[in-house]
């Protein structure tokens, strides 16, 4: 929204020391957001006006013309190819050094000497359009120039702008006005001297009182302790006619409709002044009638609109407006042509059955006022703000009065607004007179209070003691009635504020708080001590994991949705009934909750093979079990949700990879083994019976613990899903898992001495497991610090029912540093438990490193 400084100062005495900038800081910081500040004229510095002394046609450019202008102190030569400059005329002459727009378009130019099909060329006649005054000198001509001729400059009397008509076109002589000088400015002599605010509409929001020029000023009093002017009408001489009736069928969507029939005027341009102030916020002038409408609506903030008469009567010449809901499928073509279907959520104004204005948005294309017209119905009405709001969105029609009908302006205001557009009427129409009673429909109630502001509420709400005699006096000049009972402030609310603005106590703090000025309080920090909030162990275990995976072993991390599809279930052989379904699931083909998250791993894993040779993916996500109990739907009932405990999952699957198991077991026994786990990988049958791999599953046990489980997928499975390759699962509870952490995790110190790492390789049964060996070798000497297995083989070159297994076997000593003799004697131990425990046929030893 723009608010003009010069229109402000018509109802408050500000001292003339206050700066523009000054203003826009204080109700930036108390009010609302002034986003910018623009000086008129600041673009026309080096324009002046010139007079056109002579005229000649370019030697070398048929469309072209060389003319001598005169600035006021000399004379300079000038191509130009206005279509209407003559000799005499006077015109906007850009120095050198003004700044322009090219045809009015693009980014401003500064003018400098030039030369123009060989003529040189000191400066420019300008058109309205290249120095930023279309809207108020509008073209007939493209190739037009701005004709000063007829302009009387601001401070000489009233400026004639609309005197661009047929003498301005012609073949008259020129004659020019007497009081146009050579050289003056031209923003002097237009009178743009204002300074215009563009205040940000969403800080407006919640203020519906400041979308008027009135109510603004009311609020910058109260900023700078100044009194408001009365706003004051002249008596009118209100008519008798009876032709004029008013019907309301839905008073909540229209609490108040005013309206008034004024005949015998004459659809003219609005005077200088008049013009001058819709131009400086934005708006164009159209006709005297029009122009009354919005400046109330600028004014005051009340928009208005204005009927032609003779189009809305009926055939015994009387005239019934009804305000009601549109008919389903009704049309209706509004002012600027454009036909919109509407609905009942719509609400019209009608007259003879037929919709005329959409209310609170836009009036009607055949109602409107035209130059013939000689008579018109003044409506000044209030109108629900959320209907409003939801017909300006749906047909896409955002106006002015839309934008402050959906703030919920005060039904008192309509009065204010229609008695000043009928003084401003019978002004600017000498020969109108008011024809008809003013016909007003009301039935609205505002919540006035009074509201109970307690002193010491309002102070401990602050942070500040204020006075009661300061309080009332802010409160005073917002225009609260106050009054006082002892420690407490009795307060009525204006009504311009009881629109939804201000409805308890802390509204009425925050209005004392902004005028005594946020910057005024003085700013502490809070006293409190400062405790860290208790450490989330779970979630810092999450992260660990996830860190470990992803930069040690190359896993990537997937989300997948918590939610499970029937069909998936199905090709996997899981049982629905295991699982919780959703009465109103947010995907209805996937109304499951998921209770493992392996069946979203294996899709995974499907989609990324096409792609990969291999694929390493974890996921730590909440799984869904009905038969554990979870924590209490609410504090006060027994009902327990069902246990959501977190899980991670893990997947692994590559092409032409045989024991894709130990590869998914050595990470997973990474990752714990860098947790400070001891790790078993136990044989077990897992629950999900024909999915999994009979011979190719364990249990994973932490310290002794059963954390999880890890499985290779039935051949049979993996081809449902569409994976040809071995595809191998693994899950860990990690709830379970914090829990033997806890227990277990103690503090050892980085090893002093080197470490030396031997190799062995040997030949067992199958049935012999890798938990048993490790278990074994482990016990062989106290110098083993480690043992870890890295290759598996089954094949060729080996009898039937043996496996070749190898091992690194990790050697260090906490005292000192190990001789080659103490390490060979250790390591012949352990060839010998293999054979003794296992049967084991060694193939090689081999010394690794020494660290």
């Amino acid at each position: 929204m723009l608010i003009s400084f010069n229109w402000l100062k018509q109802y408050i005495d500000l001292p003339n020391s206050l700066t523009p900038e000054e203003l826009a800081l204080k109700l930036t910081m108390s009010t609302v957001e002034v986003e910018k500040i623009v000086k008129q004229g600041k673009d026309l510095d080096n324009i002046v006006v010139g007079l056109v002394k002579k005229v000649v046609k370019h030697p070398d450019a048929d469309k072209l013309k060389v003319c001598i202008v005169n600035d006021g102190a000399q004379d300079w030569q000038v191509v130009c190819g206005g279509s209407n400059v003559k000799e005499g005329m006077k015109v906007a002459f850009g120095r050198i050094g003004a700044k322009v727009r090219w045809h009015g378009e693009g980014e401003l130019v500064e003018l400098a000497k030039a030369k123009i099909r060989g003529v040189e060329s000191f400066g420019m006649i300008c058109a309205s359009t290249e120095i930023g005054l279309g809207d108020r000198f509008p073209l007939k001509d493209e190739k037009e120039i701005l004709d000063l001729s007829f302009v009387v400059p601001a401070e000489a009397g009233i400026q004639k702008s609309n005197a661009m008509d047929s003498r301005l076109h012609g073949n008259d002589k020129i004659v020019g006005s007497p009081h146009l000088i050579g050289g003056q400015a031209l923003s002097a002599v237009l009178g743009l001297d204002d300074i215009i605010f563009e205040i940000d509409n969403k800080s407006l929001s919640n203020r519906p009182d400041l979308w008027g020029h009135y109510g603004m000023a009311r609020e910058v009093g109260a900023l700078f302790n100044k009194k408001l002017v009365n706003y004051k009408i002249k008596d009118c001489k209100i008519g008798t006619g009876r032709d004029l009736s008013v019907r309301v069928e839905d008073k909540k969507l229209c609490p108040r409709y005013m309206a008034v029939a004024i005949e015998g005027i004459k659809v003219a341009p609005s005077p200088d002044w008049l013009q001058k102030k819709l131009l400086a916020v934005g708006l164009r002038p159209i006709n005297n009638i029009v122009d009354i409408t919005n400046y109330v609506m600028l004014d005051l903030g009340q928009p208005m609109h204005a009927f032609d008469k003779s189009k809305i009567k009926n055939q015994k010449s009387k005239i019934t407006i009804v305000v009601r809901r549109a008919e389903g499928g009704e049309r209706f073509v509004s002012l600027d042509g454009k036909e919109f279907e509407l609905t009942p959520e719509n609400l019209v104004i009608s007259s003879n059955d037929k919709a005329i204005a959409l209310a609170g948005v836009m009036g009607g294309r055949e109602s409107g006022v035209e130059d013939e017209t000689t008579a018109v119905i003044y409506e000044s009405a209030n109108f629900n703000a959320a209907n409003v709001r939801r017909t300006s969105v749906k047909l896409g029609l955002r106006t002015d009065s839309s934008a402050r009908f959906e703030k919920s302006l005060d039904p008192n205001n309509c009065e204010l607004a229609l008695r000043k557009a009928l003084e401003l009427t019978l002004e600017l129409c000498p020969g109108a007179k008011i024809a008809s009673k003013i016909i007003d429909v009301k039935d609205f109630h505002l919540q006035q209070g009074p509201i109970e502001l307690p002193l010491e509420f309002l102070s401990k709400k602050i942070g500040l003691e204020i006075e009661k005699k300061q309080a009332v006096k802010i409160l005073s000049d917002l225009d609260f009635e106050v009054k006082e009972k002892k420690d407490v402030l009795l307060v009525k609310i204006p009504t311009w504020r009881a629109t939804k603005d201000i409805s308890i106590a802390e509204d009425l703090v925050e209005e004392v708080a902004r005028i005594y000025g946020y910057g005024n309080i003085p700013t502490s920090l809070p006293k409190f001590p400062i405790v860290p909030p208790p450490k989330n162990e779970l979630r810092s275990l999450e992260r660990r994991i996830k860190e470990i995976l992803a930069l040690e072993f190359s896993f990537s991390e997937v989300y997948n949705y918590s939610f499970v599809s029937p069909q998936l279930l199905e090709r996997l052989g899981i049982d629905p009934a295991d699982l919780i379904e959703l009465d109103n699931p947010v995907a209805k083909d996937r109304p499951f909750l998921r209770r493992s998250l392996w069946p979203g791993l294996l899709e995974n894993a499907e989609v990324n093979l096409h792609r990969f040779d291999a694929v390493r993916m974890f996921e730590i996500g909440r799984v869904f079990n009905s038969e554990v109990a979870g924590l209490r739907v609410s504090g006060n009932s027994d009902e327990l949700l069902p246990g959501q405990p977190l899980y991670l999952g893990l997947v692994f699957a590559g092409k032409g990879v045989l024991t894709p198991f130990y590869e998914l077991s050595a990470a997973l026994t990474g990752v714990l083994d860098r947790l400070g786990c001891v790790v078993v990988l136990k044989p077990a049958i897992h629950e999900l019976g024909k999915v999994i791999h009979r011979g190719r599953q364990a249990q994973i046990l932490v310290n002794g613990e059963g954390v999880g489980a890890i499985t290779e997928i039935s051949p049979s499975f993996s081809e449902r899903l569409g994976i040809n390759e071995r595809v191998v699962v693994a899950e860990v509870d990690l709830e379970k898992l914090l829990l033997v952490l806890k227990n277990s995790l103690r503090y050892q110190p980085l090893p002093v001495y080197p470490e030396v790492i031997r190799d062995i390789a040997f030949v067992v049964d199958k049935k012999v497991e890798h938990a048993r060996i490790i278990f074994e070798l482990k016990k062989v000497d106290r110098l083993i610090a480690s043992v870890e297995i890295f290759d598996v083989y089954e094949g060729k070159n080996l009898p039937a029912g043996k496996k070749s297994l190898a091992y690194h076997i990790t050697y260090r000593s906490d005292s000192k540093t190990l001789e080659s003799a103490e390490v060979d004697a250790a390591h012949v131990r352990v060839g010998e438990v293999l054979k003794k425990k296992f049967g084991a046929e060694t193939r090689t030893t081999i010394v690794k490193s020494v660290v």
